[in-house]
């Protein structure tokens, strides 16, 4: 275990500066997936339930709307429709037309943000072979060719930026792309339960 945390204290060391901000890029990005993972997980075992209950009624009552739990969005729809049902039918969609656009974007935040950093790493990385680079010409400028270590550490920084940034990069891309298609997928079904609940929340 310590030669492993040796190693990799090495490989730090010869990355520079530059390999740290990959390490807290990658780790901000990781901290993201693991939130909006967490939270679709627990969205879409309610959602699936919600969407049975609303199915199975043929008018909304009291007694369903206690169901209707305001931590999830389904719920809180339900509830801006059952409160403006007074509104009649045009009115009632406009409400939930409003509520369903601010769930969306309460669904789809942070998904940029891990986009943003998994694209961006790989140019961290590029900017590290650069600084790399600069310093193995440095030293030849400096020092000749006579001493290959120097130049072999500049060579070794330029490489080890490079492939943290494309390590880190395309499994956070990857993932992005997994939760973007659970995120749609969770409109969807929100879509299908609020086009639904209008149709049975009797108008008042």
């Amino acid at each position: 275990m310590e030669g492993f945390i040796e190693h990799l204290r090495d490989l730090f060391q010869k990355g520079g500066p530059v390999q740290y901000v990959i390490l807290a890029a990658s780790i901000y990005g990781g901290i993201l997936v693991f939130e909006r993972w967490l939270k679709y997980r627990s969205i879409s075992s309610r959602m699936d339930e919600l969407l049975t209950m609303i199915y199975e009624v043929t008018e909304i009552d009291d007694k369903t709307m206690e169901k209707m739990d305001k931590a999830f969005p389904m719920g809180r729809i339900a509830w801006v429709a059952w409160d403006s049902r007074r509104l009649g039918r045009e009115g009632m969609l406009e409400k939930v037309r409003v509520r369903f656009s601010t769930e969306e974007l309460y669904i789809l935040r942070r998904l940029g943000a891990v986009a943003i950093i998994g694209s961006l790493l790989p140019m961290v990385g590029l900017l590290g072979t650069v600084v790399g680079m600069i310093v193995a010409f440095n030293a030849i400028a400096v020092y000749g060719t006579g001493d290959p270590k120097i130049l072999a550490d500049g060579i070794s920084q330029a490489l080890l930026t490079t492939e943290a940034g494309l390590i880190t990069s395309i499994p956070l891309l990857y993932i992005h792309q997994m939760l973007t298609d659970q995120a749609e997928l969770i409109t969807r079904k929100m879509d299908t339960f609020s086009t639904h609940l209008i149709q049975v929340i009797p108008s008042a």
